[in-house]
């Protein structure tokens, strides 16, 4: 798996990325032109540099095929990507920009939210903390 650079938007976008798939439908709604630009806006990414971090992921995710059945929610996969995000201010700012993005469908499944909780759990951040961030978003 490509590794980025720490609090990079790039490592940012990919946790974005991860998020966006976890339940292994893209909602059309999740993806439009409005929440795109959230996504840019708040993780300082062009338009081009977010999609090349969700190419080169969906690639790394091919790569492994040919190894077996791909667990996205592998919470060692998960983790190696959490690691890259390690400022306070990244991880609530990422967490909360993935949330916002993915409650647009109106509907956080039963993967969304368990990758949610193991993010929260693993970066220490609670309800609160993302109920700031977006307050003031």
């Amino acid at each position: 798996m490509k590794s980025y650079p720490i609090n990079s938007p790039e490592a940012q976008a990919r946790i974005l990325t991860l998020c966006l798939i976890a339940d292994s439908d893209i909602d059309p709604s999740e993806l439009d032109e409005l929440n795109l630009s959230l996504v840019y806006e708040a993780l300082n990414i062009s338009p081009q540099g977010f999609m090349e971090v969700f190419r080169t992921y969906l690639e790394d995710i091919a790569s492994e095929a040919g190894k077996g059945r791909i667990n996205l929610l592998d919470p060692e996969r998960i983790n190696t990507m959490l690691a890259e995000v390690n400022g306070r201010s990244e991880r609530i700012n990422t967490l909360a920009t993935a949330l916002r993005i993915c409650k647009s469908d109106h509907a956080l499944n039963d993967a969304e939210i368990a990758l949610f909780r193991h993010i929260m759990n693993e970066w220490q951040i609670d309800l609160t903390d993302l109920e700031i961030e977006v307050s003031l978003a």
